[in-house]
């Protein structure tokens, strides 16, 4: 009886850290550059399973000068996996814009710092290749 009792609250234990961590990443991540969106991420974990896409904003000096909002382009996640406070993930990637030829998938990895803040990182041969990589913040 004792054992069954610690296993079910063995299972509970798990169940609410499976819980947790769907709630910690879950949301929609965003990051700005030029004062402009630039990035969204949009997770949702159900069951320990990562669903997702990525939008990126194109942007261009007009004119003027000043950085201009462009297209917003969004591609699902590919093979999300999460390890710890880290999420790794492909995306497909066209050899140029408007092209249709696709190139091989580009690869990223996003550190979870706190239940606001990401870093999104992009990877070349399994290497990160911008130091502290791109914030992203959680929309309230």
């Amino acid at each position: 009886m004792a054992q069954q009792i610690i296993r079910i609250l063995m299972c509970l234990v798990i169940a609410s850290a499976a819980a947790a961590a769907d709630r910690e990443i879950s949301g929609i991540w965003e990051g700005t550059q030029n004062g402009l969106p630039a990035v969204e991420l949009t997770l949702k974990v159900t069951d320990g399973q990562i669903d997702g896409a990525i939008a990126f904003y194109f942007q261009s000096r007009g004119p003027d000068g000043k950085w201009q909002l462009g297209d917003k382009y969004t591609v699902p996640l590919l093979s999300p996996k999460l390890k710890g406070r880290s999420l790794s993930f492909e995306t497909i990637h066209h050899k140029c814009h408007d092209c249709p030829e696709l190139g091989p998938n580009n690869k990223y990895e996003v550190e979870f710092i706190g239940d606001r803040e990401a870093r999104l990182h992009i990877l070349k041969d399994q290497k990160k290749q911008d130091g502290e990589g791109f914030k992203l913040t959680r929309r309230v």
